[in-house]
């Protein structure tokens, strides 16, 4: 298996284990929300924090990202995720609720922006729609089974339960990222420069 192949496939897997942890908070994340927020006009607020704190870290993580690499980022998000959605099982009121809202958003921003962008360096341009696609179904298909796994845990432990294992899944999922090279593109770019050295 060469690096680019390695690297995608712990990244797969690595996405794969994210899916199931969000797919088995999923349905019970907006319930829960929903019952914090105390009424349908907060719980529309709660949601419109997160989306506009996601969208303003968006452009912040990818820019960031370009200078410093992508697995610091991914690090950060899955010990700060961990953490956030421990914090939904302790808060109590709606500006409490508010202030988590903003920080799963920025979080969110930022993984989104970063899987994206870590999917495209470590693809070839010829395998990068072939690669993307099994990518997005394997983790499709995790996710749902995440989600018919959640009404189970649910119904047996409670919902707090599902945001314990969902916190502590994704803090030691991290070991996957120890494995990952940031890019078949920078080695690329290191191969040409050494080559172009070697031309002078």
């Amino acid at each position: 298996m060469d690096k680019g192949s390695k690297n995608l496939f712990l990244f797969t897997a690595l996405s794969t284990v994210w899916a199931v942890i969000f797919g088995l908070i999923g349905p019970f994340y907006v319930v829960h929300v929903e019952h914090l927020s105390g009424g349908m006009e907060k719980l529309g607020i709660a949601f419109s924090i997160m989306i506009f704190f996601q969208s303003l870290a968006s452009y912040w993580a990818g820019r960031s990202s370009d200078k410093l690499g992508r697995k610091p980022f991914l690090f950060l998000i899955a010990y700060a995720d961990a953490v956030i959605i421990f914090l939904y099982t302790v808060i109590k009121g709606t500006h409490e609720l508010y202030l988590l809202q903003g920080l799963f958003g920025i979080s969110n921003g930022i993984s989104q922006t970063i899987s994206t962008s870590l999917l495209g360096d470590i693809t070839t341009r010829e395998k990068r729609g072939k690669a993307v696609g099994i990518f997005h179904a394997v983790v499709g298909i995790a996710s749902s089974f995440g989600l018919v796994l959640s009404g189970y845990v649910a119904k047996l432990y409670g919902i707090r339960t599902i945001f314990y294992i969902a916190s502590l899944a994704l803090f030691f999922s991290t070991i996957f990222l120890f494995w990952i090279r940031e890019s078949v593109v920078f080695d690329n770019e290191e191969a040409n420069k050494h080559n172009a050295n070697a031309q002078d």
